[in-house]
């Protein structure tokens, strides 16, 4: 006789394991014929705003560029190029605040600079936390800014791949969180919301945004969110237990 997983356990790990499956996914519609931003219709605006976008990102390529040829470029050369990619777009954003891209590429910048690890949740450190903070608002305006009005409403190409990456940045800070908080040692956590979350609930989020990322066309946050998913600790135990009665059977 074979063991039989319960319908219930089934569904649990064919939504943990393949989300494709599941009954009430959610899908994305992807139409070609809406304007590339949401805000912005002037396509002349729109490249201008695009190419000092790439100009602010070119600063980056370049020292990463110098860097493989001179990899004992000084600390100090990192800082510099930072500063200038971030003078670049800090400027770009208060001229046009409505522009989404830029935000993202920001936080972009905010994570090469200082990393993922020990940013929203660290030992006491002013700096980290101020990046931390000010990388999230970034990532929630472009993607509040970004998202359309409603849940079955369509979006450009162009915003899809923004809110897939935006998604993904999210979910990145978000999981670095969780484990940041698996130490033992004193740290602490950037106020999201009004609220401190635990480690539970950055992990949760983590794979909500990889999920979403991945739903808009990343691969790497449709895989992060299977990996991440808190559902998935309760899968061991599922397939433990039919492993169990399996053996149960077989004796």
């Amino acid at each position: 006789m074979n063991p039989q997983l319960s319908r219930a356990d089934s569904a649990v790990l064919a939504q943990v394991f393949d989300p494709e499956s599941a009954p009430t996914r959610a899908e994305v519609l992807i139409d070609p014929s809406l304007p590339e931003d949401r805000h912005i219709r002037d396509a002349t605006l729109l490249g201008q705003l695009r190419r000092r976008e790439k100009e602010a990102i070119s600063i980056i390529e370049d020292f990463e560029r110098n860097k493989a040829r001179f990899p004992d470029a000084k600390e100090s050369a990192k800082d510099a190029a930072y500063r200038a990619a971030r003078t670049s777009l800090d400027a770009l954003i208060a001229e046009h605040p409505e522009y989404a891209s830029a935000k993202n590429n920001r936080a972009q910048m905010r994570r090469w600079m200082f990393g993922d690890r020990n940013t929203l949740v660290q030992p006491k450190s002013p700096l980290y936390a101020q990046q931390g903070a000010e990388g999230l608002a970034d990532l929630h305006a472009c993607i509040a800014s970004t998202l359309p009005a409603g849940q079955q409403d369509a979006v450009s190409p162009a915003q899809g791949r923004l809110l897939a990456q935006a998604y993904t940045q999210l979910g990145a800070l978000y999981y670095a969180a969780a484990k940041d908080l698996e130490s033992e040692h004193k740290v602490d956590v950037v106020e999201i919301d009004g609220m401190k979350w635990c480690h539970a609930r950055f992990e949760e989020e983590a794979s909500r945004a990889f999920y979403l990322g991945g739903l808009y066309g990343n691969e790497v946050a449709k895989a992060l969110a299977v990996h991440t998913n808190p559902h998935a600790k309760l899968c061991g135990s599922i397939v433990k237990e039919a492993m169990r009665k399996e053996m149960d059977a077989f004796w």
